[in-house]
């Protein structure tokens, strides 16, 4: 787990795109010793979309408010350099580009790792699963006001430091690259530590 912990904090994870790595598009799932075969994630993906009725790439992009593709230089402002005429000689037009395909070919916004159909949905998905949720910690008569400034205390690097075992150091914002300089102590004030004296009964009859 510790190395999984340091691996996740301070490696570099890989663009999102369309370039997938042989394990995926020709192994997946293999069970044979030396690999033969395997099966792949991306035809998966899209025979599961075609299963369940996913809408097209250009479909979703009305469901998302974005701007509709009405011809190839639309299609070409929006997709990265050379995407357009993969695309285009997969697909009768581009009215029928899959989901998956479109939103991975997609240029990314400034300041996301995906595009602006990937992020509508990785939003929405977000925002359902919490309105789904009548557990969500953030809801009325679920904690008292002390109770969640202690909850919105905690950080991922709060979390990575109390579930590993030999983790000591930790930057503050586990999502950035560190540097040495960026390491904190796990015990650090930098890294706030829930106080969970906010949960004992005593302490919540005083504060009401």
């Amino acid at each position: 787990m510790d190395q999984l912990v340091r691996g996740l904090s301070t490696q570099n994870t890989q663009k999102i795109d369309m370039l997938f790595t042989q394990t995926l598009t020709n192994y997946l799932y293999s069970v044979h010793p030396n690999h033969v075969f395997g099966m792949d994630i991306v035809s998966l993906d899209i025979q599961r979309s075609r299963d369940h009725g996913i809408p097209s790439y250009t479909e979703f992009r009305k469901y998302c408010r974005l701007k509709a593709i009405r011809s190839v230089k639309d299609l070409s402002k929006i997709m990265v350099e050379g995407a357009t005429d993969k695309l285009l000689k997969q697909y009768k037009h581009w009215r029928d580009i899959e989901l998956l395909v479109g939103a991975l070919f997609e240029k990314h916004e400034d300041d996301s790792m995906v595009g602006p159909t990937m992020r509508c949905i990785i939003r929405e998905q977000f925002i359902r699963t919490r309105m789904a949720d009548r557990y969500f910690y953030d809801l009325p008569n679920i904690f008292n006001e002390y109770q969640l400034t202690e909850i919105r205390k905690v950080t991922l690097a709060r979390i990575f430091c109390d579930n590993s075992n030999n983790v000591t150091m930790m930057q503050e914002k586990v999502f950035l690259i560190p540097t040495m300089a960026d390491l904190q102590l796990c015990n650090s004030q930098l890294i706030p530590k829930i106080n969970i004296n906010h949960w004992s009964e005593m302490v919540d009859t005083f504060q009401k």
